[in-house]
């Protein structure tokens, strides 16, 4: 199912439930392909709890949305989505839980039909929704309580070049009610995620005001654009939404939101992410976003610290840890706060190489001040990429202050000595000389011994050198086992394999479970194909007698040469003496009882693919 989720507007941070009452803060739309250009659209309302309830309050038991063309501006649809469920956002850090303030989440749902007869324009369209009102507390925009939301979105055409034209706009992260402290740091990443892979623009842009307003807070029908921007109060601007230092930027290849706010206060401000297919852009997702600044109370971070076992200091950066075998190539770390009640989080990051160590536990909460809680940090016994080589990760804790987040940051330099680790074995029994012969019909068998003196995980495969042995009927099995695993290989090979080719080369490979690539072992056996041998003589009788009596009544031969897989039995023909064909069978157990035929010597012909038997019978009665 492929899911256009296009995020629009999210509430950060709010006043308090009496400067909210009645007012919106988000929303967003979500456009999911079902089948057959049928989509799922959804939009989903924040708005403070407090005003989203009751005749006077926005829990709207519908809304009026509208799809437009981009290039036109001309209305496309305009259609209702009735509300399907409400929920309340959840606190991402408890530590900022105000029982005065919650957001709650309207959703509206339907399943339309997007006719490709009409969203075919390669210039693409928009999806609105008209609602008013903004906060009035909003420091940084003019006459915000006089202010619609524009719930705005553009998406490209469903059909194209008379086809489908797939997309998945970009799905940006939700944005945590965080606080931001005055004057300090505050980063969030809004990479979003796409799945089409297309590339990813981001830049700030202005919030939209909508036409509605407080006399007219609901439009039947949404207009189009263009909307206007928002009005900004003297000082601020695009490029000085928040003032800081730095003002509020993002990252424009990697959505990194960054601000150090020098004034508390309630802003707005919006961004964009732009999607490009081809170097040409497809759609765009806008998101209003709303977030509170507030002078935070003095936070300490916590701390980390690590000793080596036997030591008599603590780790220094820039030292290097030896990871080896003798520590169980794990180390322990502790970590603290002065601050009681807070929860620590800890996190490893890998600076020069792709694998991380592991780290228990993650987190951990402060009883009270000062406590000191212990934790391990464990790396693979090989996992690296050079044995040679000095990694690095940094052991971050991170409190969950609210506003003031504390950090503290351990970078540890390390090498791992691998794990002494002997390779596995792997050798062929019941064989001379590697060399198995199977006949056709007949079943071989011979065993594979796999050794291992660490006792590690065994893992036994088998490959069939120019051919797949599954599919010819080989069979290995068990092919796991610890230390040591006795694995049977069974054929009971055909005349086709027989006649395909008399010989087939297998190889058999161990490998251990260890991180060394080349702990494995091979052996080569070669399977040879042949005919079972015919082990009976050949001894037909020259005499039978077909008086009746029951014994020897037909001429029969039962010692004839066995099928062989490319000299088959064809025919039987019997002749007298003159050469008259007086008998002929294609059934290799015939019975002939002489019926029509006078007493005396016949000649008979047995036909094979490849050999010819004669000789003569004598009838007697």
């Amino acid at each position: 199912m492929k899911h256009i989720r296009l995020l629009l507007l999210f509430s950060l941070a709010f006043l308090g439930r009496a400067a909210f009452a009645n007012h919106l803060v988000g929303g967003e739309f979500q456009i999911s392909y079902q089948s057959n250009f049928t989509y799922r659209i959804q939009l989903n309302v924040y708005g403070d709890a407090a005003g989203l309830s009751g005749p006077q309050g926005n829990e709207d038991q519908f809304v009026d949305v509208a799809t437009f063309n981009k290039q036109t501006n001309l209305l496309v649809e305009a259609f209702r989505l009735p509300i399907s469920a409400t929920f309340f956002v959840p606190y991402v850090n408890l530590q900022c839980k105000n029982a005065s303030i919650q957001t709650k989440v309207l959703q509206y749902q339907i399943d339309k039909y997007l006719s490709p007869a009409l969203y075919n324009d390669p210039n693409g369209y928009y999806i609105s929704w008209d609602r008013c009102c903004r906060n009035g507390g909003i420091a940084n925009i003019s006459n915000p309580n006089q202010a619609g939301f524009v719930f705005y979105a553009e998406f490209p055409p469903v059909a194209q070049n008379a086809a489908a034209f797939v997309n998945s706009s970009p799905v940006l992260p939700p944005m945590p009610p965080d606080i931001l402290c005055v004057r300090e740091l505050y980063q969030y990443s809004l990479q979003a995620t796409d799945a089409d892979g297309d590339r990813l623009v981001y830049e700030l842009s202005e919030p939209m005001y909508g036409t509605s307003d407080q006399q007219a807070p609901i439009l039947t029908v949404p207009n189009s654009a263009p909307y206007r921007p928002v009005i900004w109060q003297p000082g601020y601007s695009l490029t000085n939404m928040i003032p800081g230092t730095p003002a509020l930027n993002i990252n424009a290849s990697t959505g990194l939101l960054s601000v150090r706010p020098q004034n508390a206060g309630l802003y707005v401000f919006a961004i964009t992410v732009s999607e490009f297919r081809n170097n040409v852009k497809i759609g765009e997702v806008r998101r209003d976003i709303q977030v509170k600044v507030t002078p935070c109370q003095s936070n300490q971070k916590p701390t980390l610290s690590l000793r080596e076992p036997g030591a008599t200091q603590d780790y220094k950066e820039g030292d290097t840890l030896i990871v080896t075998d003798a520590t169980d190539y794990c180390y322990p770390f502790s970590f603290s706060d002065a601050n009681p009640g807070q929860t620590i989080s800890l996190e490893v990051v890998p600076v020069n190489f792709a694998q991380k160590p592991i780290i228990t536990p993650v987190s951990g909460t402060i009883a009270q001040a000062g406590q000191v809680i212990n934790g391990q940090i464990c790396w693979a016994d090989c996992n690296v990429n050079s044995p040679n080589t000095l990694y690095k990760v940094n052991l971050i804790a991170r409190d969950n202050a609210c506003g003031n987040v504390g950090i503290d940051t351990l970078q540890l330099t390390y090498l791992v000595v691998p794990k002494p680790n002997a390779r596995p074995v792997i050798v062929a029994q019941n064989l001379v000389n590697n060399v198995g012969v199977a006949g056709v019909g007949s079943t071989l068998n011979f065993n594979l011994l796999s050794t291992d003196a660490d006792q590690d995980e065994l893992a036994v495969t088998m490959e069939g050198i120019g051919f797949n042995a599954a599919a010819l009927g080989m069979s290995l099995t068990p092919l796991t086992g610890k230390g040591e695993v006795r694995s049977i290989f069974s054929w009971t090979p055909a005349c086709e394999q027989f006649l395909d080719k008399t010989e087939y080369d297998l190889r058999f490979k161990v490998k251990d479970n260890s991180c060394f690539t080349d702990h494995i072992d091979t052996v080569l056996v070669k399977v040879r194909v042949a005919e079972n041998p015919d082990l009976t003589e050949y001894l037909p009788s020259n005499i039978f007698t077909p008086n009746n009596d029951g014994f020897n009544d037909s001429f029969v031969m039962p010692t004839l040469p066995k099928d062989k897989c490319n000299d088959v039995f064809q025919h039987i023909r019997i002749f007298s003496r003159w050469g008259h064909l007086v008998y002929d069978s294609k059934d290799r157990n015939f019975a002939w009882n002489g019926k029509d035929v006078s007493d005396g010597v016949y000649y008979y012909r047995v036909k094979f693919q490849k050999k010819t038997y004669k000789g003569y019978v004598t009838i007697v009665r």
